[in-house]
């Protein structure tokens, strides 16, 4: 059975006049001649079709809202008499249509020219791209030119999925072979303070929306960096409690033997950096030395080799920025830093870094902000919460690369921080604390 959508009723036509004294003192711009022989009439025509809201989410306004359509006419004969509304499916199939007078003929007729409103009732109970079909008839029934707008009624982008086992923050994620792996952080669920660092991995199958245990780091840490590379995941750095100093730990995970190992160590100690990975290389940006300092260094490590670099620092010390790589570039967006005054140590900043030319180059600011979950998409660098001087945020914007500028998306169910985000398939999964959501880029309308 076909579930049909439709605009229920038409509800209210309002004339708002343009230029209307000029039109009084013309005599209405009416047209034709007194000869019966010679008199002609032309059809009305209609310019910039516009309705507000354009697209809602499923059940916005509890399956009803009311949208506002707007058209600019003119009507050289002055004779107005009814507007028809049309609404077509996704398979252009009608599925409504209606016709009705226009509301205070008195006031319109001969004019000329205005800008007609309409306001109806729109279903947001199902899903669906839909067309808005327009047209004027005048009183000698003749119609004007037709005008379209389209109409969407999309799921919401964000849906809660499986929580986590163990009630965590501070952890890293990494994706392996279409599932992700929660790694390390602390326990927030443990009776004591300070919390108890973890060495216990978690395995989220969104398939599945199911979790699983996965082999234990062999040094449990928190704050660490994350990435996977040739088909194994690194967990670097980080911290052993929150009384002890950052490491230069490198563990390796292997699938094939469902193990971790050490590989050769960071150059230097550090925690809460912004990692990303490109042409079988990790690069480590900025995060937090011992001592508590800000850096700004960059680090780069090819695992084939087990080898560690170094490239240009960043133009600022950051702590928990996010990062991510787009079309060859690594790109690190916020973070925290002491020396920076302006919105209170919180960073908007944004650069990225070519590596084969070894520069940063500046990029537009976005939102201050520490702390967040970023994922690359497309050409897009998806930045999810995090926190300021507000506290944590349920905050989403995208940055497209092509056009330096920045989008506020859809915000997230719940204010999070610190957060972590991968991407599957056409999906971002984002974790903190136990929640975990699923985001679907392509159901966003802002």
């Amino acid at each position: 059975m076909i579930q049909i959508v439709y605009f229920r009723k038409l509800l209210l036509v309002v004339v708002y006049v343009l230029g209307f004294l000029g039109i009084v003192a013309s005599g209405g711009g009416g047209g034709g001649s007194d000869d019966d022989d010679d008199i002609t009439f032309t059809a009305p025509t209609i310019t910039d079709l516009t309705i507000s809201p354009d697209a809602v989410y499923e059940n916005e306004g509890g399956g009803q809202i009311n949208i506002l359509g707007t058209i600019n006419f003119t009507d050289p004969d002055g004779d107005l008499s009814f507007i028809t509304v049309t609404i077509f499916d996704s398979i252009d199939q009608e599925i409504y249509s209606e016709t009705v007078p226009i509301i205070d003929l008195n006031l319109i007729i001969g004019l000329t020219s205005g800008v007609i409103q309409g306001e109806f009732i729109g279903n947001t109970s199902v899903v669906g791209n839909f067309r808005v079909q327009v047209y004027l008839t005048d009183a000698n029934n003749l119609r004007s030119n037709i005008l379209e707008s389209n109409f969407r009624v999309s799921e919401f982008p964000w849906i809660s999925k499986a929580a986590m086992p163990t009630k965590r923050s501070g952890f890293a994620t990494a994706m392996l072979n279409g599932l992700i792996y929660v790694i390390g952080g602390v326990d927030l669920d443990a009776p004591v303070s300070p919390k108890p660092v973890l060495s216990t991995v978690e395995i989220y199958n969104p398939s599945a929306d199911s979790w699983a245990t996965g082999p234990s780091l062999l040094v449990a840490l928190t704050n660490q960096m994350a990435a996977t590379v040739n088909g194994k995941i690194y967990a670097i750095g980080g911290r052993g409690s929150f009384t002890t100093d950052q490491t230069d730990v490198v563990q390796e995970f292997n699938p094939d033997t469902l193990s971790w190992s050490l590989k050769t160590s960071m150059p230097d100690q550090r925690s809460k950096a912004a990692v990303a990975t490109h042409n079988g290389i990790i690069y480590i940006a900025g995060g937090e030395a011992i001592g508590g300092s800000q850096l700004a260094s960059l680090l780069s490590y090819d695992p084939v080799a087990d080898f560690w670099g170094a490239g240009s620092p960043m133009s600022q010390a950051r702590l928990s920025p996010g990062g991510a790589v787009i079309n060859g570039e690594f790109f690190v967006y916020g973070g925290y830093n002491t020396r920076h005054i302006p919105d209170g140590g919180y960073l908007r900043s944004l650069e990225s870094y070519d590596p084969t030319m070894d520069i940063w180059s500046a990029k537009a600011s976005g939102e201050p902000r520490q702390d967040l979950g970023t994922a690359a998409f497309g050409d897009l660098l998806y930045a999810v919460g995090g926190s300021n001087f507000n506290g944590s945020l349920d905050l989403v914007s995208a940055y497209n690369s092509l056009t330096d500028q920045w989008v506020l998306k859809t915000p997230m169910p719940n204010s999070l921080s610190p957060v972590r985000a991968e991407v599957i398939g056409d999906k971002i999964y984002v974790f903190d604390d136990a929640i975990t959501f699923e985001y679907t880029p392509a159901n966003d309308i802002r």
